[in-house]
């Protein structure tokens, strides 16, 4: 009797049999277990990493509007301010006829026209100035008679209480004229002379791209939304395109950061951000239910999964160690020589199944990473390069210099010589820095040049500038870079005397000190003035910068390739030091090998 009361599977299967109905069960039942928590606990760090994730997204996107946008700003402020524009613009006779304003345009045209090539999202520039006269510049100009008056009359006067700064409206259907609406954006500015005076309007027709190629990558769902609002809070940008005047109101949404919040029975996810050079904000709007449906993808395959199994777990039991071991095995010594900075590491690909293409995406993924460190070490170089480049190249320099030529001698033949006086030492300025960067020059040359420099300086500030310039003679033949002193010059004039109205006193001197045992000498050039000082922590980030993005970045480019220069050039001892009191002045102080024209050292 005892024989007939068996164990199950006692003797109705084999070993192998009852082992895979044993492993398959064990394993049904471990999965489902571990992929019901694993799935819940899934979904609490998913729904937090997707709320990060997004939120960087977000923070990105805007970073590259507010970078663009600021483009932008500057682009038009190359407009406004340049000479040959306001004089056009503001000698333009009462309600000029059509010819002469054809030709005003063509010649305004020509003056910008390496501005569109730089800035494509503008599709059309309008210009009112003073007199009641309308200019239409750009290919697109000319639709601009697709808006209605009463649109651009409202634009113009949203324009009126402003000092300068950008003012945007979003277009919406009925701010058109019938039948010709046009995926576009509107801004617009007073344009002002470097004196703040006020000598027109100016209208920019920006095409949808300018926000849309940033915007589009917020598309994570098919019910995404997006508002981008300018300073003043109103809505330029919808990333649905929506048409409806009633716009979303700001003051609506949730506070800056990132926050769930329910609505109608569903929760969303909303973020907000603001953005820190032109004052716009960014909200946008995914529904959760949209995020947490992905995750549910997890539980699905782990039930597919112990499904699967039960077919397979036979096959894997007698293949294992021939085909999965010694695969994994390479994997992971090739994850350790990774781990060790070692990423040229490869692993012998000896089948072509799942384990095959994790091999071939392991070499994928090291190949990848070998190349993005050679692609971030390339760019880095490009950019620095380009930096330099874009110092020189910004303006046509042939046609400015013959163009300055040009005024001298009309200043000259007027008989204004202190006017010619001037436009010769910008001239020569001009030239001197058109020669390449890394051209040795002497320190003759270079004080030559500052002279130039501050002739113009004085002229600007007449009666509140005191530059003293004290180098003896006997070094003046010492071997320097190119364009060394004029930038730590010029910031005196951007930073330290920006709030200096009366006073402002500029003094550099030269001499040559021993060094160590007296062995050698060298070269000491100090470059003192009497602004607001700066703080040790401030010089601190100038000597010593962060490899981070810095907002104010390009004030302190000039300053910063100096000293650069000077430590890939000569190293220690050679340098740049800076002695600062807040209120009371700033001595920058530079280190230089003390070497005479000629190649001889002292």
């Amino acid at each position: 009797m005892n024989n007939n009361r068996r164990r199950p599977f006692g003797g109705t299967f084999n070993f192998s049999t009852k082992l895979i109905i044993a492993l398959s069960a064990a394993n049904i039942l471990i999965s489902s277990i571990t992929g019901i928590i694993t799935y819940r606990i899934h979904l609490s760090l998913f729904n937090d990493e997707v709320s990060r994730q997004y939120y960087m997204t977000t923070e990105q996107i805007l970073a590259q509007l507010d970078s663009r946008v600021n483009d932008m700003y500057r682009v038009t402020d190359y407009i406004t301010l340049n000479p040959s524009v306001s004089q056009a613009v503001m000698e333009q006779s009462e309600r000029s006829d059509s010819y002469e304003r054809m030709k005003l345009e063509q010649m305004l045209d020509k003056e910008i026209y390496q501005v569109r090539l730089d800035a494509p999202e503008i599709m059309g520039i309008r210009i009112y100035d003073l007199k009641g006269n309308i200019l239409n510049l750009g290919s697109f100009s000319g639709r601009f008679n697709n808006f209605t008056s009463s649109f651009l009359e409202d634009m113009l006067a949203r324009l009126e209480p402003t000092g300068g700064e950008y003012v945007w409206s979003r277009t919406v259907e009925s701010d058109f004229l019938q039948g010709t609406t046009t995926n576009v954006l509107l801004a617009g500015r007073l344009m002002r002379t470097i004196e703040l005076e006020t000598y027109g309007v100016m209208l920019i027709l920006f095409n949808n791209s300018l926000f849309e190629s940033h915007m589009k990558d917020l598309r994570i769902h098919e019910n995404t939304e997006a508002y981008l609002f300018d300073g003043e809070d109103r809505l330029v940008y919808s990333l649905n395109g929506s048409n409806d005047p009633q716009a979303p109101l700001l003051a609506d949404m949730p506070p800056a950061g990132s926050i769930v919040r329910k609505e109608h029975g569903v929760s969303y996810m909303y973020t907000r951000q603001e953005s820190e050079k032109v004052g716009f904000t960014l909200v946008s709007r995914v529904s959760m239910e949209q995020i947490q449906s992905e995750s549910r993808v997890i539980l699905q395959v782990a039930v597919a999964s112990a499904l699967a199994s039960l077919v397979s777990l036979s096959i894997i039991i007698t293949v294992i160690s021939r085909m999965l071991l010694r695969p994994l095995g390479s994997l992971v010594r090739g994850m350790r020589h990774v781990r060790e900075g070692k990423f040229d590491t490869r692993v012998v690909i000896r089948s072509r199944d799942e384990l095959g293409f994790l091999g071939e995406s392991f070499n994928n993924m090291t190949a990848h990473i070998e190349n993005l460190i050679y692609e971030m070490y390339e760019r880095k170089i490009n950019e620095k390069e380009a930096e330099l480049k874009a110092i020189q190249a910004q303006l046509n320099p042939h046609f400015l210099y013959n163009t300055l030529g040009m005024f001298f001698w009309k200043f000259y033949m007027l008989g204004d010589e202190r006017s010619a006086r001037l436009i010769n030492s910008l001239s020569e300025m001009l030239q001197y820095t058109l020669e390449p960067v890394g051209q040795m020059t002497t320190l003759r040359d270079e004080i030559k040049q500052m002279n130039n420099y501050l002739e113009i300086q004085k002229e600007r500030y007449p009666d509140s500038l005191t530059a003293e310039i004290a180098i003896p003679e006997e070094i003046m033949d010492c071997r320097v870079f190119r364009l060394l002193i004029q930038p730590i010059v010029e910031n005196a004039f951007i930073h330290a005397f920006h709030n200096k109205k009366t006073d402002r006193r500029l003094r550099i001197t030269g001499s040559v000190q021993p060094e160590g045992d007296g062995a050698d000498h060298v070269l000491v050039l100090e470059i003192s003035d009497n602004g607001c000082g700066m703080t040790q922590e401030k010089i601190d980030r100038i000597l010593n910068p962060s490899p981070e993005p810095v907002p104010d970045k390009r004030n302190r480019i000039g300053t910063e390739s100096v000293i650069r220069r000077i430590e890939l050039a000569y190293g220690a001892p050679y340098g740049v030091e800076i002695q600062s009191v807040p209120g009371e002045g700033t001595m920058v102080r530079m280190k230089l090998p003390y070497r005479l024209l000629g190649g001889e050292e002292a």
